[in-house]
């Protein structure tokens, strides 16, 4: 593996004072490169990574088609501009139309997610007359722009108010455009306190009265993670999401997926085919581009788009060499039968952690589907009072001294890995971590 930009030790000192704060937050590693699902440092240390770096990776590191494609790709033409239309736009376009729920036919591009969700957004203050309103979930993460700042809310436990971007907040308020947050299923930590085989959907009613009674005015759409990730690795229940389907057609609200993070990793393109619960607009981004920058939204036929090319243009979003790359990640996918391998290898992933856990008490819950994994850790599974920061801290560093890399949330490890990986990897990571869980001092003195 070739380092065309090696440094010294000492230049790696000196130039490191360019970069802004929030890019040397703790936790990361001095990096080489990468092959198939390691990170590799500048030892030459591999360690398998659980997040598919941030959550981008699908296919892993180093993969020559796409490289191949997008060089091929940028010998033609690598950027066209949006007026612009080319055989890969119209290809590629088709192609996701053809992979989608059904009626989600219609595809815009962006730079990213927060764009996206943007894109959507607009899409419904378009569609929805007299509208000004979005409802969120506590716990969601929508991005940080100033769109989707007060969209972004980031919270272990439903109804504290943890916001993630204060100094931004309310800006978009203050443009008369509002989000108001409601209740999250989160049945782990139910809010309403109910008992698992009680729960009469009190959090989806929840929803309905905060659409209904504490929105100022018409409200343009419900945007929801069908997966929350930065909220705990959270999966919303089948029959929630297709309750709150059903109170958006009520009210002419529109239901907005954010499958941003999701993409792929539920054992089909998208979670609303894992669901079986049709959206009326998806925002992608993450996954789809093997690394390379890419954003979106698909959108219901029957829905009004950007008839005007200034509603939504951005210089790059007809950016060819992501095209080629997405194309080239999509083919693959098919190709291989990843979906099919994330589901399988995810199934073992979490047989795994459900045996450990009857092992290991402050295993709190497991949670998927697929390979988007969370493991909540608790003091007392009674209480479930979560683990400390610093403990947490301790078990992440313990394992990347191991050889496994991964985010956590809270007290929520998230195993997040690329589609490509083996059931020997997965084992091999899962061995690691029954390791850390046996080394575990059930005092929290630390690791042993």
């Amino acid at each position: 593996m070739k380092n065309q930009y090696e440094l010294t030790p000492e230049q790696r000192v000196e130039y490191s004072r360019h970069l802004m704060p929030c890019f040397k937050l703790p936790g990361g590693l001095p990096l080489k490169g990468g092959e198939g699902i390691y990170l590799v440092d500048l030892d030459g240390k591999k360690y398998m990574d659980f997040t598919s770096e941030q959550f981008v990776c699908l296919l892993g590191f180093g993969n020559r088609e796409v490289a191949e494609a997008i060089y091929e790709q940028a010998l033609c033409m690598p950027m066209v501009a949006p007026l612009h239309q080319t055989d890969l736009r119209y290809s590629l376009y088709h192609k996701l139309a053809s992979i989608a729920p059904h009626h989600l036919n219609r595809v815009s591009f962006t730079l990213g997610g927060g764009l996206a969700i943007e894109s959507a957004m607009k899409i419904a203050l378009k569609n929805v007359p007299g509208s000004r309103n979005f409802i969120t979930l506590y716990g969601g993460y929508h991005g940080t722009t100033f769109g989707t700042a007060d969209a972004t809310f980031l919270s272990a436990r439903g109804g504290e108010e943890e916001i993630a971007n204060e100094s931004f907040y309310h800006f978009v308020n203050q443009a008369q455009h509002h989000f108001i947050k409601t209740q999250r299923p989160y049945c782990y930590r139910c809010p309403f306190s109910k008992e698992p085989g009680k729960c009469s959907l009190e959090c989806a009613q929840s929803l309905k009265d905060t659409l209904l009674y504490r929105a100022s005015g018409p409200v343009a759409g419900v945007i929801i993670e069908p997966i929350q990730s930065g909220g705990g690795q959270i999966p919303l229940p089948k029959e929630y999401l297709k309750e709150v389907r059903r109170i958006c057609d009520e009210t002419g609200a529109l239901l907005i997926f954010d499958e941003i993070q999701t993409f792929g990793r539920t054992g089909e393109f998208f979670a609303a085919q894992y669901y079986d619960v049709e959206p009326d607009i998806i925002a992608f981004a993450k996954g789809m581009g093997s690394g390379m920058p890419v954003g979106g939204i698909l959108i219901h036929d029957r829905l009004t788009g950007f008839e005007n090319l200034m509603e939504d243009m951005q210089t790059f979003q007809n950016n060819h060499l992501t095209y080629a790359a997405v194309m080239k990640t999509l083919e693959i996918m098919e190709r291989d039968h990843l979906l099919e391998n994330g589901a399988r290898v995810g199934a073992y992933m979490t047989e795994r952690l459900l045996a450990m856990q009857k092992e290991f008490v402050f295993i709190g819950d497991v949670r998927g589907p697929g390979l988007a994994i969370g493991v909540e850790l608790v003091k007392d599974p009674v209480t479930k009072e979560p683990f400390t920061e610093e403990t947490m801290k301790e078990i992440f560093l313990w394992c990347v001294r191991e050889g496994l890399f991964f985010q956590t949330a809270h007290s929520v490890i998230k195993l997040k890995p690329p589609l490509i990986i083996t059931m020997q990897q997965a084992k091999e990571a899962m061995d690691i971590l029954e390791r850390c869980f046996q080394n575990i001092n059930r005092n929290e003195d630390g690791l042993k």
